[in-house]
């Protein structure tokens, strides 16, 4: 069995060059790569939750948490960029609305709790770093720093 192993880097959204390092190397190393935007220390990350999803210990994801699966060699299926966030479904005119999204993107799952998925044919490094910063920027509901933790996982 593979297990995986993880790295940690961190990048301001005025220089992208470690994010779009590490995602020029995740397909070459078989991984994945989550990017969160960063928030500030003195926010009170509780203080909209209801009642009854804390007693129900319903998850809730405090800022939005970006994934890029790239395709698996010799698959024939495209990479994928899901996105957690607190948002709820977006429909499709909320869909429609989300600026930071290619249109060429496919919109494969709009779901409450698992989030976005959408298909990636064909990008860039750099194209993919904008739009993961973008995305997190577009649906997060806090305040952000302007600094994003991008973590490479690998299969080992």
């Amino acid at each position: 069995m593979k297990r995986a192993t993880k790295e940690v880097i961190e990048c301001e959204e005025g220089d992208l060059t470690p994010l779009i390092a590490i995602l020029t190397d995740v397909d070459r190393r078989d991984g994945w790569v989550n990017l969160t935007p960063g928030v500030p220390a003195d926010i009170d990350l509780d203080e909209d939750r209801s009642l009854v999803s804390f007693l129900a210990g319903s998850s809730r994801v405090e800022a939005p948490l970006a994934t890029w699966m790239p395709a698996q060699r010799g698959s024939g299926k495209p990479g994928t960029l899901g996105v957690l966030h607190r948002r709820g479904r977006l429909h499709r005119a909320g869909l429609a609305g989300l600026a930071s999204i290619p249109s060429s993107w496919r919109c494969r799952q709009d779901h409450a709790r698992r989030g976005l998925l959408f298909e990636v044919v064909s990008t860039t490094p750099s194209e993919l770093a904008e739009t993961m910063v973008a995305v997190v920027e577009e649906l997060t509901t806090l305040p952000t720093t302007g600094r994003y933790l991008a973590e490479l996982f690998t299969r080992s």
